[in-house]
């Protein structure tokens, strides 16, 4: 008897089995997916408003400030994998004093391969601050006064913002492009790309490349791996720590300044200002 052969075989049941039992769990998370579907929607008077918080759940969400509207409208598609579910997707919006809140609430547990999720869409004055508490779906927002989002993953989107961005994120890439105030992103995977910005970008990130270009400064406080990508900024760039990756800089009006460089190698071009650099070990 060849004993060889016969694990071989066994070795080879064994395997079908488990793919079988695997194809046949995830099929029904597959097909629950959004099996229901129903639009929601709020409106709140905007006059006197100075702030639009936004408590989302799961789910994309876009946020869009628009010349001339006097309100918040929110528009947006329930999905759960049952009629129970559907039915505890709600949009809540409601007005507090100088603050419109909308909350997108969620069914308090899911079980098994049941699911639920709101994609919402806002429209807002363009005067309106925003801030953004997220649990998970991509956010692009534009063209509103400032910008404070908390997002636990998903890729972020963020243009044309009168003030100040902050963002505080878990994963998933950022891009953030012309932007009349300060930049501030903490996060802890993913790139980040942030361009044309007229106060200092500064940056606190775990892993992923950062490339920023047309900045008024740049400040890296951290950052784990990845490399780092900078060019044309008006005033000083300084990297605190990095952990390993490629520095790369050019086109600076002011100092160039890295104070602790792990691994990567560091090149520099047409800096104006003083350039200090780590000794090499």
């Amino acid at each position: 008897m060849n004993t060889s052969s016969g694990n071989d075989r066994l070795r080879y049941w064994i395997l079908w089995i488990l793919a079988a039992v695997f194809v046949a769990a995830a099929a029904p998370a597959f097909a629950a997916d959004c099996d229901r579907t129903a639009p929601r929607e709020a409106v709140v008077d905007a006059a006197g408003a100075t702030l639009l918080e936004i408590e989302a759940a799961a789910g994309s969400l876009a946020v869009v400030g628009r010349e001339g509207l006097s309100e918040v409208r929110a528009t947006g598609e329930a999905c759960a994998s049952n009629e129970s579910l559907l039915d505890q997707v709600r949009l809540v919006a409601s007005r507090r004093g100088d603050r419109i809140v909308l909350v997108a609430e969620m069914p308090e547990s899911l079980w098994g391969s049941s699911t639920a999720r709101l994609d919402l869409r806002v429209e807002v004055p363009t005067k309106l601050a925003v801030r953004i508490d997220d649990g998970s779906g991509s956010i692009e927002l534009r063209g509103v006064a400032s910008a404070e989002i908390d997002d636990g993953s998903g890729d972020i989107h963020v243009e044309d913002v009168g003030g100040d961005v902050r963002i505080d994120d878990g994963s998933g890439d950022i891009a953030v492009t012309r932007v009349n105030g300060q930049v501030h992103v903490e996060d802890g995977s993913g790139g980040i790309d942030v361009t044309i910005v007229a106060g200092q970008v500064r940056i606190e990130d775990g892993s992923g490349e950062i490339r920023v270009r047309r900045a008024g400064s740049v400040v890296i406080e951290e950052d784990g791996s990845g490399s780092i990508d900078v060019a044309e900024v008006e005033g000083r760039v300084l990297v605190r720590e990095d952990g390993s990756g490629s520095i790369s800089v050019r086109d600076v009006g002011g100092d160039l300044i890295v104070h602790d460089d792990g691994s990567g190698g560091i090149r520099h071009e047409n800096v104006a200002g003083a350039v200090d650099l780590p000794e090499e070990d």
